[in-house]
């Protein structure tokens, strides 16, 4: 159960008992018909939410997909000029020599897989004319069929990607903010009605025997595994790395990761039919084939109960 839930829980209790024995009770012009309509409405938020994280996870997919794309070309297009040149040709070593720029800057992030890529470009454009210049000329260097431009027009479409994950990021935050401000006033309403019928338990036994139907506290609950991103990679691209929230690992409790391939397993919460224990570190989930999507959560369990993550999802595309 996700952190509204028991509270959704409680608010059904309470509104049972209100309905049972004093129907016609309000708390500050709230009725209890309005304390399960505000209850009722969490479902569509947290849907909401779990929208709003399915965007943000395609596009942070794409924007790792589009630095993969370019940090590959920045390794491989200086690899097939080397083979391409020979450095014991007068004319051909400096233009070797041009590529060293490129070769100090390591393309472990967009930044710099970006910073290495423009002095690629800048190389390769003076390599290529060189060659295309020849009495006998030669190919553009490429890798893969791929050459400068392609490289050129990822590297150009880059920044808007990036600026998509924050814009889906802020998305996600709104939505959560949203669905936990909701939660929050739906707790603090029933638990105004909770302290109203304490209130009139005191004249009436049959309410003071029924209040012990309405769980007030949830004790010891594990609290809820975090996942940071959830990305596609690892072998022949079809795998989905997962990493987690600092600070969400509980190594007392049960940790799993659980997953369904829609339209294989189910569409429904009780379809996740796949589940591995989770590795603090991060899971990689799969194969999967190019077409699938996959819903996946955390599920935390201790003694005292089970509580489970938000559910994410990602469709996985050609490599």
């Amino acid at each position: 159960m996700e952190y509204f839930q028991a509270y959704q829980t409680r608010a059904a209790q309470t509104v049972a008992v209100i309905n049972e024995h004093i129907p016609a009770l309000t708390v500050g012009g709230f009725t209890a018909a309005n304390l399960q309509t505000q209850s009722q409405a969490l479902n569509g938020l947290a849907q909401a939410r779990d929208n709003a994280l399915a965007d943000y996870d395609q596009t942070n997919n794409a924007e790792n997909q589009g630095f993969l794309f370019v940090s590959g070309l920045t390794l491989s297009l200086p690899q097939a000029a080397e083979g391409d040149l020979d450095d014991g040709i007068d004319a051909e070593s400096p233009l070797l020599d041009l590529l060293s720029p490129a070769y100090s800057i390591k393309p472990r992030t967009t930044a710099s897989a970006l910073e290495r890529g423009t002095k690629v470009v800048a190389a390769l454009t003076k390599i290529n004319a060189y060659l295309a210049a020849l009495p006998a000329p030669r190919s553009p260097i490429t890798s893969g069929g791929k050459g400068i431009a392609d490289l050129s027009a990822a590297m150009g479409a880059q920044p808007a990607k990036e600026q998509t994950v924050e814009d889906r990021a802020s998305d996600v935050s709104t939505a959560r903010s949203t669905l936990r401000n909701a939660a929050v006033a739906v707790d603090r309403l029933n638990k105004r009605f909770y302290s109203r019928l304490q209130s009139e338990s005191r004249s009436n036994a049959n309410l003071d025997a029924a209040l012990g139907q309405i769980v007030t506290e949830s004790a010891n609950q594990p609290g809820t595994l975090g996942i940071r991103s959830l990305l596609q990679g690892g072998i022949n691209y079809l795998h989905i790395l997962l990493s987690y929230e600092n600070g969400t690992y509980d190594g007392t409790a049960t940790n799993t990761v659980e997953w369904q391939i829609v339209g294989t397993d189910g569409g429904t919460n009780s379809d996740f039919a796949h589940s591995d224990a989770v590795d603090p570190s991060g899971n990689a989930l799969g194969p999967f084939t190019v077409g699938q999507t996959v819903k996946l959560r955390t599920r935390v369990s201790n003694a005292n109960g089970t509580t489970t993550g938000s559910v994410r999802t990602l469709a996985i595309v050609a490599g």
